[in-house]
């Protein structure tokens, strides 16, 4: 059963993050708005980290949430449902009337790629620090308790 509601709480958080990607992707779009970008290999990775941030910052937010809400020994592993699903099913299709160039092709990759690394990331990241957080606390129970 815990598994279940794992799974239930990754697929949520994941259609949560897509609703607040509407909002990230306008704020972050007001960044980007005005900045063009060069043609060597740096400006498209620059530009596709750049058009994906909303995504991104979504995601990881996502994955936080799985992280902290998850039942498991490592939560983090149901953050990367979220990641998946960003990089099966993301919310941004290209369509090309003319056959694209391979700067645009690796700014698509990254577009896509990014938000799936920010999401894995931020649910390690997240583990650590809450693994780190209950050690302390056992460590300051045990020194409560030894000092009775």
């Amino acid at each position: 059963m815990p598994k279940i509601r794992n799974l239930l709480i990754s697929l949520g958080a994941f259609w949560l993050s897509l609703h607040l990607t509407v909002l990230f992707a306008w704020l972050f779009g007001k960044l980007n708005e005005r900045v063009i970008y060069g043609d060597s290999v740096f400006a498209a990775i620059a530009m596709g980290a750049m058009t994906s941030m909303g995504r991104a910052l979504a995601a990881s937010l996502a994955a936080v949430l799985v992280t902290l809400v998850a039942v498991s020994p490592k939560p983090q592993r149901w953050a990367y449902i979220v990641a998946l699903l960003y990089l099966v099913a993301p919310p941004v299709r290209y369509h090309w009337h003319v056959p694209p160039t391979t700067w645009y092709r690796l700014w698509q990759g990254v577009d896509r790629a990014w938000p799936v690394v920010a999401c894995i990331l931020a649910a390690v990241i997240t583990a650590r620090l809450q693994q780190k957080i209950r050690e302390a606390k056992a460590e300051s129970e045990i020194g409560s308790v030894s000092k009775l």
